[in-house]
């Protein structure tokens, strides 16, 4: 072969690679004792160095390889796979909308344990990345789309607690993506896909990869491009759970319109409108992206290394036509001549409400470009190790509502001068005149870091009965910038079906940490971490972790683990900018606002108000405990089996709560006043003369908690025979044994574990599993994997009466085979059986887009070249 990556490793690092992906230990003793000294491999959840940290954490590694081979096309559909994040929080572009009713256009992020994915860090080759500059509702999150799946070497994810080791966001774990470097030779790489039915759901992928190599150093350069089209549910036989409706009003009573024939509904009053099918199962996407990674050598020995990485990702988000409430004069020359009739039958002519949709769909077109380039020093200082590097990230995002975004003010003057007909679904209007009335409202956003990082690593000079203790101890200083900038007539509520706020902030943080590793006996050692971390927003926060090895066997290892964890709140949060919507309150005794409810609320038993939301600069740090007991068991030399249980508790979480401000203006720790301007800013309650309350500003508060444990258990088993091959067989699933959420302090806990719930009804599964076995004989390889989905109940609303959402069993396969030694082909096939998602009642497309999908079997030709 002429191309092949230079994995200098360390006999212990090759250990702990091969352990964590299920592989048995066979060729480590080969390694010299010069590239022992060369270089010291860490794995995610500790920066300790050199140190036999093999069965320590619970880490899972997969590689390149592994998610291509399965038939992945992109890191967000691997990671909204994987059983520990197949839960709340993890989302993709699949069945989702843009805008306001879903996550940010062409985005997809991952929650870990379903803690939301603000609790779960991403980090490329060990550091931080920028965070999106958009929100997934008020999540923030890193927009794994901006990471090339071309450009990995493989996937290392933490399932532990780790702030004590990384900081902020790692309540929940750890993502970690290793990219490429110290290759050697070119690799062209192309690929081509579609599903097997009639629609044209292709994808075409070209990848370059070259190392290129002096005596003193490597340059690694990766360059990616992927294009996709979109696949609607108009493709699919989906099954419909809720249909709209539009109607027209005249003289106080509702009729159809003729356009709707006999899909009527509420009596014949109305037309039935079907805007589910005018959503995408999955958008359009193209990406192109370049990594680049160097190291050089100087002459003292030390190494100078540095990275860079761009992206870009263009497409479209697509939704169903937008709806409309307008009013016009009975005698305009747009009113046809059966609604005419109508309200001519009373002798007078009278206003006419149409309550109906615009006649085309929605559309986004998104635009995001990701920067990252990182310059580092390391080397040796004696016994001791060190390590720095500078890094610099930038995202910016721009969306742009290309079609059936109304301008509310346009679409009444235009209606008001006879320009614009809202009758008959808006389709006699010509294509000028719909223009006309559009609005792009394009929303900007910018989200930067930048970070200085420092450490040292080696043996402490206490000797302990088993050996010395190995240390790390370092710190760092970042700085982050965030905007997110709808345009105003978006925030003003100016735009049909569109609601934006803006968002603003900046801060300072530094930090400080040590780990260290005591063995204790030649069979037990002790991890102990901690970290500081101050911000300059909201103040400091200490986290410590203890962790326990015992070697009971060469083969058994036993471990446990206890840390604390935060979450610093994001600068969304801290810097949202004004919201404006309608909320309610109940009046009369007993009801716990009452003492707000005046004249009109103590005749009519509530009040409607206007709710404004802004960002909180008071927030505090939410935090976590993790608990994590584990075993790791080499059965036999081809068999090796771990299993962990894990429990977290996240309290003082951040969310939006009203009921905090208004039980501060009824103890008199907020201010009620009469009139918007006399609040000075502050979040507080507006009365009017009748000491009814008609305004509320509110915000963020540090309100909520969760909980939730369970086990992951992973089984390996190779099996290798003379003339059948290789078979490598693995099962992995995560059983969640509970899973509570309070909202807030007045709120019960809710048991939201095995069901849909939520407005957009977000799984959270019990039990999610993945097993399979890898072939391999000569110039073959073939593959067979399956990823189930356990039962759900169906949700809130349950449109059909549909009680309980099926299991659900999807089987994939490849097959591959090394045409030459520099030539291979790879065929892979998802979702071979064709099986359609399970039926739920309760979203209306009638599937859990956030765990099922409609896509149907998807084949995949790939053909590589090295040279």
């Amino acid at each position: 072969m002429y191309f092949k990556a230079k994995m200098k490793l360390s006999t212990l690092s090759v250990a702990v690679m091969l352990a964590a992906t299920g592989q048995h230990v066979m060729a480590a003793e080969e390694t010299t004792a010069e590239e022992q000294k060369i270089e010291k491999i860490q794995i995610t959840g500790s920066r300790l160095k050199g140190v036999d940290m093999e069965g320590a954490n619970p880490v899972q590694v997969f590689s390149r390889e592994d998610m291509t081979k399965r038939g992945y096309d992109s890191v967000g559909a691997f990671l909204r796979d994987l059983p520990q994040a197949s839960s709340a929080g993890t989302f993709t572009e699949n069945g989702g909308v843009g805008g306001a009713d879903g996550a940010p256009a062409g985005s997809s992020g991952v929650s870990l344990r379903g803690l939301g994915s603000s609790s779960t860090l991403v980090l490329v080759n060990g550091r931080r990345v920028a965070v999106d500059s958009f929100t997934n509702g008020f999540d923030s999150f890193v927009n794994v789309n901006a990471i090339p799946m071309s450009a990995l070497e493989r996937v290392e994810v933490l399932t532990d607690g780790a702030s004590s080791v990384y900081g902020s966001d790692a309540i929940a774990g750890v993502i970690n993506f290793i990219l490429r470097k110290d290759v050697e030779g070119h690799e062209v790489s192309v690929s081509y896909g579609d599903d097997t039915k009639s629609s044209n759901f292709g994808r075409t992928n070209l990848t370059y990869v070259g190392g290129f190599n002096t005596e003193n150093s490597n340059t690694t350069l990766v360059v990616d491009y992927f294009d996709r089209n979109a696949l609607f549910n108009s493709d699919r036989p989906i099954d419909v759970t809720l249909k709209s409706s539009t109607r027209v009003s005249i003289d106080g009573t509702d009729y159809a319109e003729p356009w709707c024939g006999d899909d009527v509904s509420n009596g014949g009053t109305r037309c039935r409108y079907d805007y589910v099918i005018e959503r995408a199962i999955q958008p359009d996407t193209t990406t192109i992206g370049a990594t680049l990674h160097h190291n050089y050598r100087l002459a003292n020995g030390n190494e100078f290394f540095a990275e860079a990485m761009l992206q870009n990702n263009t497409g479209s988000a697509y939704d169903s036509a937008a709806a409309f409430d307008v009013r016009l004069a009975g005698d305009s020359s747009l009113v046809p001549q059966w609604a005419r009739d109508i309200d001519a039958a009373d002798g007078e002519v009278n206003q006419i409400r149409v309550r109906s949709r615009f006649p085309e769909t929605r559309i986004q077109d998104y635009d995001t470009t990701s920067y990252r380039v990182l310059a580092g020093l390391r080397g040796e200082l004696g016994m001791w190790s060190w390590e720095s590097a500078a890094t610099y990230g930038k995202t910016e995002n721009e969306i742009t509502h290309v079609q059936g975004y109304m301008g509310i003010d346009k679409v009444n003057d235009a209606i008001a001068s006879g320009s614009f007909n809202p009758f008959n679904l808006g389709r006699d209007n010509s294509a000028s005149a719909i223009a006309a009335v559009r609005e792009l409202a394009p929303r900007v956003g910018e989200s930067e870091v930048f970070s200085v990082d420092f450490n040292i690593a080696g043996d402490l000079n206490i000797e302990l009965p088993a050996g010395n203790i190995s240390a790390v101890f370092g710190g760092e200083f970042r700085s982050e910038d965030i905007f997110d900038r709808p345009a105003e007539i978006a925030q003003s509520g100016g735009v049909f079906a569109l609601g934006a706020s803006d968002a603003a902030a900046d801060r300072t943080q530094y930090a400080a940490y040590g780990e260290f590793n005591l063995p204790l006996t030649d069979n037990l050692d002790m991890i102990a971490a901690v970290r500081y971390d101050h911000y300059s927003d909201f103040g400091g926060d200490t986290n410590p972790k203890l962790s326990l090895r015992y070697r009971a066997t060469d083969d058994l290892i036993l471990r446990a683990s206890w840390s604390t964890g935060f979450r610093a709140p994001s600068l969304s949060q801290l810097g949202a900018g004004e919201s404006l919507s309608s909320a309610y309150i109940n009046c009369g005794a007993g009801q716990p606002f009452d003492a707000l409810c005046g004249d009109f609320g103590a005749t009519a038993g509530e009040l409607e108000l206007d709710q404004e939301t802004l960002g909180n600069r008071g927030l505090n740090a939410e935090n976590s405990e993790a608990v994590n007991v584990g075993v790791s068991w080499n059965l036999t030399d081809n068999l090796q089996i771990t299993a962990d249980y894990w429990r977290y508790e996240h309290t003082d979480i951040v969310d939006v709560d009203a009921n905090t401000t208004l039980k501060a203006c009824i103890a008199g720790t907020a201010p009620t006043t009469t009139s918007i301007d006399a609040l000075n800013g502050e979040f507080g309650c507006v009365l009017d003369a009748g000491d009814d309350l008609v305004f509320l500003r509110t915000g963020f508060f540090n309100v909520g908690r969760q909980e939730t444990d369970g086990v992951d258990i992973k089984l390996n088993y190779q099996l290798n025979t003379d003339s059948l091959g290789t078979f490598k067989l693995y099962a992995t699933g995560t059983k969640t044994f509970s899973y509570e959420r309070q909202i807030n302090p007045e709120s019960g806990s809710e048991d939201l574990l095995g069901k849909l719930s939520g407005a957009n009804e977000i799984a959270r599964p019990d039990f999610v599993a993945d097993f399979g076995t890898d072939w391999s004989l000569n110039n073959w390889t073939a593959s067979l994997s399956a990823h189930y989905i356990s039962e759900l109940g169906d949700g809130d609303f349950k449109f059909g009466g549909n009680e309980t959402v099926d299991a659900w069993l999807v089987f994939s396969g490849s097959v591959g085979y090394e045409l030459t030694d520099s030539q291979r082909v790879l065929l892979t096939v998802r979702n071979l059986t064709d099986e359609k998602p399970s039926y739920a009642s309760s979203p209306t497309n009638g599937y859990a887009s956030s765990v099922h999908d409609w896509i149907g079997t998807l084949w995949t030709v790939r053909y590589t070249v090295n040279f």
